[in-house]
């Protein structure tokens, strides 16, 4: 996924910080890709990154404790059904993420395609 998200176009993009409770404020800047997330806040880019890492995490745990025996066919039934359990919720909470990352995805194609680019600057 990091591979993928380095070969995009991307620009370092400014946002302000809302400031400390002294008053003193500032700017961060980070690397957006430009294609998709160029009319988007920073923290919309960063929620999408974290919804796909959170997805792809929660899937492959519960890929390998589905995948896994470790001697549980001669254990209780409470064990049995506890491993169903934390499996299911890791697929769900994978489903919820990738979800997410699906809309924030989509909310960021349809601002781009609807949007106007740039005026081209003026000749000299």
């Amino acid at each position: 996924m990091a591979a993928i998200l380095i070969t995009l176009p991307c620009e370092y993009k400014a946002e302000e910080n809302g400031g400390d409770s002294d008053g003193g404020g500032g700017t961060r800047t980070s690397l957006v890709p430009t294609v998709i997330f160029n009319y988007l806040s920073l923290s919309t880019f960063h929620a999408f990154v974290l919804s796909l890492l959170f997805a792809f995490t929660s899937s492959l745990s519960a890929l390998l404790m589905h995948g896994t025996d470790n001697g549980t066919r001669n254990k209780s039934n409470y064990s049995q059904l506890l491993r169903v359990v934390i499996t299911r919720c890791f697929g769900w909470s994978s489903l919820a993420f990738i979800t997410s990352a699906l809309a924030i995805l989509f909310q960021a194609l349809l601002l781009t395609a609807t949007s106007s680019p740039p005026p081209p600057p003026p000749l000299q």
